[in-house]
């Protein structure tokens, strides 16, 4: 038989007898609790004879769980003892108005990492909004605030709600829009789901950010945040990204976007997190400085407790901190609280799994096991186990640990982490506890922003609101006037990006995009002969080869195929939407995004060879990514946008100046606002 302290660690709800070690005899359900800290903290303590007396009936065996698995304690949490009784209307508004500092509303704001953050930061969070019920009841119960619960993409009931409230103005809003369909195993599962039909291709997810946007333009905040993962800045190249950003300029917000590492900002763990910024009234945000403590996993959980996988007990004696970081984790705990730990529960370990822990040292994966011991192929499982490293970072943390917890095995334990040590890792404090079944809090903790990095981010709006200044916006502003002003006098004059009609522009940039001048102005005469739309090309077919060949320019086959397709699918019309363009054969970004722009007179930004080599000199630096590339040509745009007067001189500044060899930094209009022009001058 196991040893009787592991055995008790592994015992569930079982049974009456020991009920839910949360000590409310008063419960009537195995699985409900709606018993805060504080009040467990006075009640009886666990009832080790019953345990006895179940563990002889049950006598496990070797490697053996004591009783049958069941459902984890649905943990229900009282509201915050400092937060308003939200049907006392009188009393909310006097609440609301002697809110001092900024105060702040956390839309689709899940259990509260970021809203906790931001009140640590000294920012009064009036209202955390979310969907999810389990996450509504964790943030009202942690943070001293009003909630509300409710589908937000109408944002019309939670607006009623705040002028209830007596809430018609804060100084920032901030969110976190559901990440699924922005990110690469969102992206993937819905595929999954569309191919199977369990679900329509477009996903409604992916709008949520409008009822946001509807938020901020109702509230009118000084300050926007809107979080997210790193692949919201890669879908469509980019596209998303600059419509968030375009979205809060137009109500006046001067924005910026970067993707942050917890890990810099003292949470032990490998989390990428975008950050899009807005903020307005002559305000300037400055990203927060990395923090110099950046603390390992083990600095994060040594100190908990040992415990045998499947332990359900929610309270279990703690011995004390050993590091700095666990020490900032206990600040905060109620007196009665603290010789305790709590939510140190953890899944039920299987026979085969308990082998292969066994088996895995300190950053072992899957690949590392036998044969015998491999359930899922290899080739496409390689990380399907993953035993964490005590002197390294946690892998990231997600919503996927409500699952099986497989990427996340202890380093020294043979189970999968609990959800204080998941918690631990997001830097909750120890006094936060999350409500609903083991899987809802591990789901809430996985979806989360880590606390630190909330706080960070809360910081660094205290700072701007405290720092006027002239923003941003000026200076870029600048650069594109300095190089508007520049154009006027040294245009090339091409002809089909001059206000021409959008199939004459496509024309032309999918076949004289990167011809000579000479050559792209004799070329796009021929071609606009030969073919005044579409359906001309196609009866035109031979005469175009030929002209093409004289003319020394690459097949025609493309236009060819461009123009059946134009012809077969929209009535020989083209397109005006970036999506639809893209379907086009062969046209990519730039052709779709010069199409939008010189034929549509519409602002869209072109990313190709010319704008970036120009890009990454003025701001002394490569661009990490395509949508960070995208990004800083929506900033030098300045508030007028990449337009057609913007996007034709950037494109004769890099063929007749800002050239790939020998540029003529001298003569360059926007020298001064060049990074690598100003290592020139040192």
């Amino acid at each position: 038989m196991q040893p009787i302290d592991s055995f008790i660690g592994s015992i569930s709800w079982g049974s009456n007898a020991l009920h839910h070690n949360c000590y409310d005899h008063e419960c009537q359900s195995s699985n409900t609790c709606s018993v805060s800290s504080k009040q467990s903290a006075a009640m009886p303590r666990f009832d080790l004879d019953a345990a006895l007396k179940l563990a002889r009936v049950v006598a496990p065996g070797p490697d053996r769980f004591a009783v049958t698995a069941r459902r984890g304690l649905q943990l229900r949490l009282p509201r915050h003892k400092e937060a308003p009784d939200p049907a006392d209307l009188r009393a909310t508004k006097t609440w609301v108005h002697n809110r001092e500092g900024l105060t702040a509303i956390d839309l689709f704001c899940g259990a509260g990492g970021l809203g906790l953050g931001l009140h640590r930061a000294g920012v009064s969070v009036l209202v955390g909004a979310d969907s999810d019920p389990w996450a509504v009841e964790t943030y009202g119960a942690n943070l001293p605030c009003l909630t509300f619960r409710g589908d937000l993409s109408d944002p019309a009931e939670l607006l009623s709600h705040l002028n209830g409230w007596g809430i018609s103005a804060v100084d920032v809003i901030t969110g976190g829009v559901p990440c699924q369909p922005f990110s690469r195993a969102g992206k993937s599962k819905i595929r999954s789901l569309v191919a199977a039909r369990i679900r329509h291709e477009e996903d409604a997810r992916a709008d949520l950010w409008q009822s946001f946007v509807q938020v901020v333009d109702e509230l009118k905040p000084r300050a926007v945040v809107l979080e997210n993962v790193p692949d919201l800045a890669e879908w469509d190249g980019g596209a998303v990204l600059i419509g968030f950003c375009d979205a809060l300029r137009t109500m006046g917000y001067d924005t910026d976007a970067r993707i942050l590492n917890a890990y810099e900002y003292g949470v032990p763990q490998h989390r990428m997190r975008l950050f899009i910024v807005g903020v307005r009234d002559g305000l300037k945000f400055q990203w927060p400085r990395v923090d110099s403590l950046q603390p390992t996993l083990w600095d994060a959980i040594s100190d908990l407790p040992k415990i045998a996988g499947g332990n359900r007990v929610e309270r279990l004696p703690y011995g004390g901190p050993l590091t700095a970081f666990q020490r900032r984790m206990r600040h905060g705990l109620d007196s009665s609280d603290e010789g305790w730990i709590y939510d140190h529960i953890v899944r039920e370990v299987r026979a085969d799994d308990l082998q292969a822990f066994r088996l895995l040292p300190e950053g072992g994966t899957y690949t590392d096991l036998p044969d015998h011991l491999r359930r899922y192929r290899s080739d496409i499982f390689k990380d399907k186990y993953n035993r964490l490293v005590r002197s390294g970072l946690s892998r990231t943390i997600t919503a996927h640990i409500a699952k099986d917890g497989y990427w996340y095995i202890h380093p020294e334990q043979h189970r999968t982490l609990s959800v204080r040590e998941a918690a631990r890792i997001q830097t909750f404090p120890d006094n936060f506890r999350f409500a609903g079944e083991p899987s809802h809090r591990l789901r809430q903790i996985g979806n989360a922003v880590p606390v630190l990095l909330g706080e960070a981010i809360g910081n660094a709006l205290v700072e701007t609101s405290r720092r006027k200044g002239s923003s941003r916006s000026h200076a870029l502003h600048t650069f594109r006037a300095d190089l508007t002003d520049w154009h006027s006098a040294n245009s090339r004059h091409v002809e089909w990006r001059q206000g021409a009609e959008p199939w004459r522009v496509l024309l032309a940039e999918v076949s004289l995009h990167r011809a000579p001048e000479e050559q792209a102005v004799a070329g796009y005469r021929k071609l606009v002969e030969l073919a005044h739309n579409p359906r001309d090309l196609l009866c035109n077919e031979e005469p175009l080869r030929q002209a093409f060949e004289s003319l020394h320019l690459r097949s025609a086959q493309n236009l060819i195929e461009i123009a059946q397709s134009l012809v077969d699918r929209f009535d020989g019309s083209v397109p005006s939407t970036r999506d639809e363009l893209l379907t086009l054969p062969g046209v990519g970004d730039y052709v779709a995004s010069a199409v939008i722009c010189f034929g549509f007179g519409r602002a869209s930004i072109l990313i190709d060879a010319v704008t970036e080599r120009i890009v990454s000199r003025v701001l002394g630096r490569k661009a990490t990514g395509r949508w960070q590339l995208r990004l800083d040509l929506y900033r030098l745009a300045g508030s007028a946008g990449a337009d057609v007067r913007f996007n034709a001189a950037l494109l004769d500044l890099g063929v007749k100046l800002c050239r790939p060899a020998s540029p003529l930094c001298l003569a360059c209009p926007v020298a001064r606002h060049c990074q690598m022009f100003k290592q020139l001058e040192a």
